[in-house]
């Protein structure tokens, strides 16, 4: 499926899924059902902008397997049981050269407000085995755990920058409000070209102002082997004295 625009559109009412299938997706703690109000999967060049996601009791938008250029655009996501938006892509194991998961995905100007309702392992973007994803100038507040979790640190490449992130990590503690995670390395060949490697590229954190407050101890967590990260020109308020917390 490829060049589909989704605009101005309502979605409420779906059933929740907390007992469906889950599974834990790669090496972070959160585990994920797959599925949501509007599944895109193995599909390229989508536009889903200006629309309203409300009262959905599982996830809102779920990027499945191999996506590429999906742009989710000035949306409102409000009242969810799960996450807003969230990311599964596909492996053989260790080795992600097939190039199956989501792959420049923009995540822009988005309202994400009382998520993770009944999932409490739920985020405005929860993030596990994708790629350089663009997640800018996006307002997060009101939920259970961290606005934004990275599970993995498939390919790298991903941008931070320019969110409003606050009242993160309120039925929750030990980490901060953008988490992430890299327990488990993955063969890409985004690094260098052709050449396949377990070396992904840099990930920026940049120019976010975040309220570590409620349970988030530290602005940025990068738990258990998170590496390549540029973190730079942030303001964090509340975070205990400390910006950053690597384990």
């Amino acid at each position: 499926t490829s060049d589909i625009e989704i605009i101005d559109v309502g979605f409420r009412d779906v059933a929740p899924t907390f007992m469906d299938d889950w599974s834990a997706p790669s090496g972070g703690d959160w585990a994920l059902h797959r599925g949501g109000a509007l599944m895109i999967e193995n599909s390229t060049d989508i536009l889903v902008q200006g629309s309203t996601f409300r009262r959905l009791d599982g996830n809102a938008i779920f990027l499945s397997r191999r996506t590429r250029r999906v742009k989710i655009y000035r949306n409102t996501f409000e009242w969810l049981g799960e996450n807003a938006v969230a990311t599964w892509g596909d492996t053989n194991h260790f080795d992600a050269t097939a190039g199956d998961f989501p792959l420049d995905t923009e995540v822009v100007g988005n309202v994400m407000r009382e998520i993770g309702i009944y999932q409490k392992q739920s985020s405005g973007v929860g993030q596990a085995k994708a790629a350089k994803t663009l997640i800018r100038g996006n307002i997060m507040f009101n939920m259970p755990r961290a606005a934004i979790n990275l599970n993995d640190g498939l390919g790298g490449g991903d941008s931070i920058e320019h969110n409003l992130i606050f009242n993160t990590c309120r039925e929750s503690g030990d980490h901060g409000p953008i988490n992430t995670w890299d327990r488990q390395p993955f063969l890409t060949t985004l690094k260098f070209g052709s050449e396949p490697s377990f070396s992904p590229l840099m990930r920026t954190i940049a120019y976010n102002y975040i309220f570590a407050n409620y349970g988030a101890a530290q602005g940025v967590d990068n738990d258990d082997g998170s590496s390549w990260f540029h973190i730079h020109h942030n303001i964090w308020y509340d975070s205990e004295g400390k910006q950053i917390v690597l384990w």
